[in-house]
């Protein structure tokens, strides 16, 4: 958005250009009807070095020539092009689809070669030479700048190669990162926590959790105060991938080294890393590509196999426990309880990555048709919310969460009738 409340500024960059090549024309005009005072000689009657007389001639006439044609060449130029302020030209050039233009080119005339990666998995991609090749000039090109060309990140840029990956490793993931972006924040907690005794003992309790150099009676005191940092990186510190928080337990700090003063500096001032979004600068194709080139520098998470959704999609006889299906969460409860299973956020990762987006989360109570239907009905709420309390400690609104009336439709008793799904619309 401008910063000017009017367009007095474009009126006067483009008086002022007119206006100067018009008075390039009045010049040349006056300078050609003016005589000048001459001698007989046809001279002025400035003489340098006694011999080096100023003549009194008339422009060459081609020079006069070349000077209109530059006049004019500049008025066609500026009716046909930006150049008078706010002015498009007449052909409504722009630069921004002369860039488009060029890269629509490009991208048609490497098609070819990216057509023979087209249905090839990641892990397809990673061991396919070419490829790499591929994906390692479109990381040199657009992704060193920041990461590095060996990938290893630096102060403030995440290290591609070890296993911290605060929004996930796995491939679709990292997909989801390069096209999408990630805003990452920590938000300043010093006031939160206490005096700058309480922030330097939690700084010493963040330290332990990775077994880093830390005082360990500070560390002690400071235990307590971490339930400020819970929310986001977890009562384990183990970190929230929907909410970018990172594993504290690991002892990789992105900003700054693993030392009480810059744990303090963090709590204190907090964070904000922004990694742009590259959905409009490469085609699907090549998404793919660099996608695997990033997943197989080592530090990404091997995606899981087949059959591993199906066993972990079967609940417990009667315990708390969480699976996904299909994109659906479902989370299955203990006999006439409603606490939520572990594992809840990153299971709900996606979820709440899809309500960022701009979905809803809708979340389904079901009921078990055996017992006091009315008790069934009321737990079966009771579960609802208990999920739905879990995604608004994940950063969902409760505007974007839709509840839906407990149903039965499996027409049964046990596990499966006790549960709460989850999914995006």
């Amino acid at each position: 958005m401008s910063d000017f409340t009017s367009n007095f500024w474009s009126v006067f960059i483009s008086g002022i250009t007119l206006v100067g090549i018009l008075g390039c024309l009045a010049l040349l005009w006056i300078s050609g009807k003016t005589k000048a005072m001459t001698d007989s000689d046809n001279t002025t009657g400035h003489v340098w070095d006694g011999d080096l007389r100023e003549m009194n001639n008339p422009l060459p006439r081609w020079w006069v020539g070349l000077f209109i044609i530059t006049c004019v060449f500049s008025l066609v130029y500026l009716y046909l092009y930006p150049g008078l302020g706010t002015y498009g030209g007449s052909l409504k050039w722009t630069q921004t689809d002369q860039f488009d233009k060029e890269v629509a080119r490009g991208n048609e005339q490497v098609a070819p070669i990216y057509a023979a990666f087209a249905g090839k998995s990641t892990e397809e991609l990673a061991k396919d030479p070419q490829a790499m090749a591929i994906g390692d000039r479109l990381f040199m090109n657009n992704c060193a700048q920041c990461h590095g060309s060996d990938a290893r990140g630096s102060k403030g840029f995440p290290n591609l190669t070890d296993k911290q990956w605060n929004w996930g490793g796995m491939p679709e993931q990292i997909h989801t990162t390069i096209v999408k972006g990630r805003t990452g924040m920590m938000t300043p907690m010093g006031a939160a926590v206490g005096s700058s005794d309480d922030v330097r003992n939690l700084a010493n309790y963040v330290l332990s959790l990775s077994n880093s150099p830390h005082d360990s009676v500070r560390a002690n005191l400071g235990r307590a105060k971490f339930v400020a940092c819970a929310a986001c990186h977890g009562p384990d510190g183990k970190g929230n991938q929907a909410l970018g928080a990172p594993n504290l337990t690991t002892g990789v700090f992105t900003h700054g080294p693993g030392v009480e003063s810059h744990i303090v500096t963090m709590i204190n001032d907090g964070k904000t890393g922004v990694m742009p979004a590259w959905e409009s600068k490469f085609t699907p194709e090549q998404m793919n590509v660099l996608t695997a080139y990033v997943w197989g520098r080592g530090g990404g998470v091997p995606a899981p196999t087949a059959a591993a959704p199906a066993a972990a999609a079967t609940p417990a006889a009667d315990a708390a426990s969480v699976a996904v299906d299909n994109g659906t969460v479902k989370f299955y409860f203990a006999s006439g309880k409603s606490d939520v299973a572990s594992g809840a956020d990153k299971a709900l990762a996606d979820i709440v990555a899809g309500v960022k987006e701009g979905k809803m989360a809708v979340v389904s109570g079901f009921v078990d048709s055996t017992g006091n239907a009315a008790q069934n009905e009321e737990l079966a709420k009771q579960r609802a919310f208990a999920v739905r309390d879990q995604l608004k400690a994940l950063g969902v609104a409760e505007d974007k969460i839709e509840l839906k009336k407990p149903e039965n439709l499996d027409a049964g008793a046990g596990a499966q009738a006790r549960r709460v799904e989850v999914r995006l619309s």
